[in-house]
């Protein structure tokens, strides 16, 4: 049985918290085994305070603590040592099993909690383990360095007064939406067409993200999105989008599909390594993927972004830089991302036929995506006069309901061998 050690509502640092750290560290220096701090941060507890108040709250971070307890190595101490952070001793593990022991923390703290009068709520949580730099370290200094690293990882804090209170429901109860939708296998996609100017044939196909709801109701995930990234569900739902693309492209040897990635993804190197196994199982699927990147996400680190442009590519992937004009992307940057496509933001192109500005807006990007050798994509081409004018100024493919909607079946196979699933 695991001890369990809380201060209810502390706010800074326990000295006899502190004081209980520093005694495990020097029994296992004694004993000559490893020791590493292993600190856990509630990344929303802020927003579950705001929306359900300290009653709720703490009946969370007791059931939190629980569960950490269940997953650490028996007889290890889980202290909270903040409000919103607990932190662990771990014994006999090296780093690789302590980091391991953080994945482990993290997964299963993610599922919602079903515990407690107020139903399921998901919660976010951060963990990070930390390694002494030098014997005698003290517990204080591994603690500082710990909450530092997972400040990185924290989230946006939510409005102030009833408004706050709301939107922290809000967010939550999404969050708890999604995540049951994952758990029960409700997500699918919708596929739309992308058709090549000079023939008007369908080159690829756009997969994007459907919920269905029990009642049987599909609705588009994309709104949701932001939510999903700001309440750590987003690495689970781009690893459960490229699982489905793979499956589709291994179903079908002719097709081709574009889909989105969160900006967070490019950092998750675990993502690239899935990519990676997939496409070396299945050599064939990378020259027929398309990854889209947002380009207000790029902006935000255009190194790293780079840097993922490349490694996609060199797995024979094509990258697509979608909405782009809504951003602030210059020529050097463009060239330093290296794309193969770029997708014109279809707020431009939806009053090209009214609106001058945007008309001139769109065929100075078209001129200069063409200047740097990259096929464009013009979204949202809503009827003939559109995309006749567009196909003048040199937009290599067009997308839009005028060529098709996204339909929840595959519209490449013949009729009667796809029903939605």
């Amino acid at each position: 049985m695991n001890d369990i050690e809380q201060v209810t509502g502390a706010c800074g640092f326990s000295r006899r918290i502190l004081h209980h750290i520093d005694h495990s560290l020097e029994q296992a220096d004694a004993g000559a085994v490893s020791a590493h701090l292993v600190l856990v941060g509630i990344d929303n507890f802020t927003m579950l305070l705001s929306g359900y108040g300290l009653s709720v709250s703490e009946q969370v971070m007791a059931e939190m603590a629980r569960t950490i307890a269940a997953c650490a190595p028996p007889g290890t101490q889980v202290h909270r040592a903040q409000r919103d952070v607990f932190v662990l001793v771990v014994h006999a593990l090296d780093s690789l099993q302590a980091a391991g022991l953080c994945d482990q923390i993290e997964n299963h703290l993610r599922h919602p909690s079903h515990g407690a009068h107020f139903g399921a709520l998901h919660i976010r949580a951060s963990a990070c383990m930390v390694a002494r730099e030098r014997a005698g370290e003290p517990a204080e200094s591994l603690i500082v360095r710990g909450l530092l690293a997972l400040e990185d990882d924290g989230l946006s804090p939510s409005p102030l007064g009833d408004e706050g209170k709301e939107f922290s429901r809000e967010e939550m109860g999404i969050a708890n939406y999604l995540s049951q939708a994952i758990a029960e296998n409700r997500l699918r996609f919708a596929f739309q067409p992308i058709v090549e100017s000079a023939t008007g044939h369908v080159v690829h196909y756009e997969a994007l993200l459907r919920l269905h709801a029990p009642d049987g109701k599909i609705t588009s995930a994309g709104a949701l999105i932001p939510v999903a990234e700001r309440m750590g569900l987003i690495s689970t739902i781009d690893r459960l989008t490229l699982d489905m693309v793979v499956a589709e492209l291994r179903r079908d040897k002719q097709v081709h599909l574009a889909f989105n990635i969160s900006n967070l993804t490019t950092h998750d190197a675990s993502w690239l390594q899935t990519l990676t196994r997939r496409i070396e199982e299945t050599p064939d699927i990378g020259e027929r993927m398309t990854i889209e990147l947002t380009e207000t996400s790029i902006h935000r680190d255009l190194k790293h972004a780079a840097y993922f442009c490349a490694q996609a590519q060199a797995l024979g992937c094509q990258v697509a830089l979608d909405d782009f004009g809504s951003g602030y992307t210059s020529f050097r940057q463009l060239k330093a991302l290296s794309v193969d496509i770029v997708k014109i933001d279809g707020a431009f192109v939806r009053d090209i036929m009214e609106n001058t500005d945007n008309r001139f807006f769109v065929k100075t990007l078209l001129d200069f995506t063409r200047g740097f050798g990259l096929k464009s994509v013009a979204e949202f081409v809503e009827n003939g006069e559109t995309a006749k004018l567009l196909m003048e100024m040199g937009a290599d493919y067009l997308q839009g309901f005028y060529f098709g909607k996204p339909y929840n079946h595959r519209q490449w196979l013949s009729d009667g061998e796809y029903a939605a699933e």
